[in-house]
């Protein structure tokens, strides 16, 4: 524990330091969380389906401004630099506690968007993360006018299933467990000047039931209504969890599953008193995977995985965010902690220039996996 709020303390340090610098330069007013979250620089390292949604709104809303070819396109990026610590405690007196941390290039995103013609669009995403450089995004937008406010998205894409909002650095639970990167088309209906948006879509899932041919056979369906402004919910439904990036690791035998699992996902966002904005979420299959079916071919008990994920932000300023984060799950196993729970502070200290320091804590399921007191700190920059 004294390595940890040592830890802790040399992180913190520099921002503690520089916060009241900054804060004299600033006026002394309550920053609006809206403002905040619009402002351009991502805060944590977390994009939900909504922010990808409205990014990509903006780019087809947008007008040609010429007729050169590069008057046609936009390109920017994502950097983020990370320095973690690690401490996990076993249950196990025999085991001994395991200490980790490092600092080196999270992820780097160079992202290329194409208006082709008036209603199309082509959107590319490479992406360095873990040691890999790799075709994250690559699809095609089509759109209609006003008159009629459809669209279809073919391509590789993150599906309409979840939508995974969060202020931290660290995923959430819900997105660990329900977040699905695949080739797919969806089409989208846009109701009543964007209070609601319907979504269908089909996809090639990771994993197939035995006996089944090598076919498209996963769909995803999504409602998100906003009411009134600062009021976001939806629902949102897939026939196959298991097609999700990490769960579909913790597949025993992706070849021949029993029959395909399907998942749920709701999830609310509510800004109030202009500085506060609280996000809820949950993902959990509909029906339980067969005995040995994931996590352990040797598991005799059948699994119905779930998780959740709620998080206050507070806006201290127009630059200074602090969000607490309360988590957990059931039937994770290894890979989902069955609580969660922590704080973040978000600094935008220039345009697009975010800086997060956080701390989780963590116990899992598993005994033999322990609690875990993990420390991150990131420095991201968009362009």
């Amino acid at each position: 524990m004294k390595e940890i709020k040592k830890m802790i303390l040399s992180l913190m340090f520099p921002v503690l330091i520089s916060l009241p610098l900054f804060a004299l330069a600033q006026e002394p007013i309550i920053g609006d969380i809206a403002d905040y979250t619009a402002s351009g620089a991502s805060t944590g390292g977390v994009r939900s389906l909504d922010q990808r949604a409205a990014h990509l709104e903006t780019l087809t809303g947008s007008a040609v401004e010429g007729d050169n070819w590069y008057d046609r396109v936009r390109i920017g990026g994502l950097v983020e630099v990370e320095a973690g610590y690690e401490k996990r405690k076993f249950n196990d007196p025999a085991a001994e506690d395991e200490t980790t941390g490092d600092v080196d290039v999270a992820a780097v995103e160079l992202d290329m968007d194409v208006r082709i013609v008036d209603h199309v669009d082509g959107h590319v995403l490479i992406k360095y993360e873990e040691g890999d450089v790799f075709l994250d995004e690559g699809f095609i937008t089509l759109t209609g006018g006003d008159d009629l406010p459809a669209y279809l998205i073919a391509g590789r894409q993150y599906i309409p299933f979840g939508n995974f909002d969060s202020h931290f650095v660290t995923d959430p639970t819900t997105l660990m467990l329900g977040e699905t990167n695949e080739g797919a088309v969806v089409a989208g209906y846009r109701l009543g000047d964007d209070m609601a948006d319907l979504a269908l879509g089909a996809f090639k899932g990771k994993v197939r039931k035995s006996g089944d041919d090598d076919t498209i056979d996963g769909y995803v369906a999504s409602l998100t209504a906003t009411p009134f402004e600062g009021l976001v919910f939806g629902a949102s439904y897939t026939s196959s969890l298991a097609a999700a990036d990490a769960f579909a690791d913790e597949v025993t035998d992706t070849e021949n599953m029993a029959s395909h699992v399907a998942g749920f996902s709701a999830h609310v966002s509510l800004e109030f008193l202009d500085s506060f904005k609280f996000m809820g979420e949950y993902v959990g299959a509909l029906e339980r995977f067969r005995a040995g079916e994931i996590y352990d071919p040797a598991d005799d008990k059948p699994r119905k995985p779930k998780a959740w994920n709620a998080e206050l932000a507070f806006a201290v300023t127009d630059a200074v965010e602090i969000t607490a984060r309360c988590g957990g799950s059931e039937d994770g196993a290894d890979l989902l902690p069955e609580s969660q729970y922590g704080a973040v502070i978000n600094w935008r200290f220039f345009d697009n220039t975010n800086l997060a320091l956080e701390y989780l804590y963590g116990k899992f399921e598993n005994d033999d996996h322990g609690k875990t007191h993990t420390v991150t700190a990131q420095l991201a920059v968009e362009f």
